[in-house]
């Protein structure tokens, strides 16, 4: 443990010196594009000169380029932390890296934990920015600067949630929390798994090979997803909602919450294998040629 916490503490200031710039780029993003918006949604076209419309489509570029950078943001500490991975491994850094008195297991888990960590950072960050746009962006009242209207609508639709859910809301949010962890596990370790057989396999082109292996995995995860999500539905999902349509509230929620749950268990399993085939490459078959 003292070993992970040491080799932890390097993989998550590698991100950090760099995740700082991100923040504020995202952030700055949001609170330019909220007030472009505003800009944006009381221009009159009818009446405008030739500099208020090249300002006005000026206003709309910028406004769509801070849209769409704001979540794309979400892939940049994870892009850090697969480079981190590669060149950890794969590398020449490679030879220095298993110099060190740490079991490869210890290094493949740091990596693992500090790019589901930073994921769910950056989904917290994300959350801020999206507060941001709901705070700012709406053109509020006359002799008001913000309109919270928005704030309301939503605290009026989760205390609806709570008078109808009752305590089921906190066991839904609960598991909704634990299945985006499980899928940030899971992104990373299906990530992890490719770069290490394409590294392994490859003994040049690594960086290709790695693509094409994930490319190779996830349409063919894809496909079974798919197949599976489909059955599902037709001999679990269907049935199951005809046998509560006449059950209890509780029974119901509680049906509702064990598929969560079902569902959780069944990312996390795929998940694991997952990472226990990236961890069984690079203990048994590292190539660093």
């Amino acid at each position: 443990m003292k070993m992970f916490k040491k080799v932890f503490k390097y993989d998550f200031v590698f991100v950090k010196r760099f995740w700082w710039i991100i923040t504020a780029s995202v952030l700055g993003l949001a609170f330019l594009g909220s007030l472009v918006y505003r800009f944006v949604a009381v221009f009159d076209t009818a009446r405008a000169s030739a500099v208020e419309m090249f300002l006005y489509v000026s206003g709309e570029i910028f406004l769509v380029a801070c849209f769409i950078a704001v979540p794309v943001s979400f892939i940049a500490p994870q892009i850090l932390c697969y480079v981190r991975f590669y060149k950890n491994f794969f590398t020449d850094e490679g030879y220095l890296t298993f110099t060190l008195p740490v079991s490869r297991r210890t290094l493949f888990l740091s990596k693992v934990v500090n790019t589901v960590l930073w994921s769910v950072i950056h989904a917290v960050l994300m959350l801020a920015a999206l507060a941001i746009v709901i705070t700012i962006a709406p053109v509020p009242n006359k002799g008001h600067l913000l309109d919270l209207h928005v704030w309301k609508e939503i605290g009026r639709f989760f205390s609806y949630l709570w008078k109808n859910l009752e305590g089921w809301l906190i066991v839904y949010i609960f598991e909704g929390i634990l299945l985006a962890i499980a899928a940030a596990w899971f992104t990373c370790s299906l990530i992890s798994a490719c770069i290490t057989i394409g590294a392994v396999v490859a003994k040049k082109h690594k960086v290709l090979a790695a693509f094409g292996v994930y490319y190779g995995i996830n349409m063919a995860s894809s496909i079974l997803m798919q197949l599976v999500l489909g059955l599902g539905v037709v001999f679990v999902v269907v049935p199951v909602a005809d046998l509560l349509w006449d059950a209890s509230f509780h029974t119901s929620c509680l049906a509702i919450a064990l598929m969560l749950l079902i569902l959780l268990l069944m990312e996390a399993a795929v998940a694991c294998l997952f990472h226990f085939l990236a961890l069984g490459k690079l203990e048994r078959k590292l190539n660093l040629s």
